[in-house]
């Protein structure tokens, strides 16, 4: 279990840290409507490359170590690899444009089981174990990408229905 001291800290710094990553978000530039191609994911900003291959990618393929004994282990493996698969098969038959708002939408939707399974099995996340210390980094990632998510998609299909 979390301690309450932990989870009201961490609650406390996300909101900061919220706050902080919106107000210099590069005055609300989006990537939602911006088509997600190499060209795109090469001239990112740095501190977003380095959040996508230096955090967010590690962090997830982390999982892998904790599947088996781990339940949201596998909704966090699942949910990543899902996310890619989606992005594929929608890019490679045309259904979509594949924009930054349709990635942030496949976030939203895959990682999302994951999320809960986080919390559902809180009882397992015991620090300073290596699967303590790894789920709150992902519930941490989970928390700032999903700040992202959540306007890209809401930009992306506010855009569909224009």
């Amino acid at each position: 279990m979390i301690p309450s001291t932990l989870a009201r800290n961490t609650v406390s710094y996300l909101i900061v840290l919220s706050i902080t990553t919106l107000l210099i978000s590069e005055a609300n530039a989006s990537y939602a409507l911006q088509e997600w191609n190499m060209e795109t994911r090469l001239n990112l900003p740095l501190w977003l490359g380095v959040w996508l291959l230096g955090v967010l990618l590690p962090a997830n393929l982390a999982s892998v170590f904790f599947v088996k004994n781990h339940v949201a282990a596998r909704w966090v493996l699942g949910g990543f690899v899902c996310s890619h698969l989606w992005l594929t098969i929608v890019e490679v038959t045309g259904a979509f444009s594949v924009q930054g708002g349709l990635v942030s939408l496949g976030h939203i939707i895959f990682w999302s089981p994951a999320i809960y399974a986080l919390y559902r099995y809180r009882s397992e996340i015991k620090l300073p174990s290596a699967y303590g210390i790894w789920a709150c980094v992902m519930l941490f990632v989970y928390g700032v990408s999903m700040i992202f998510d959540i306007r890209d998609a809401t930009i992306w299909i506010n855009a569909q229905f224009a």
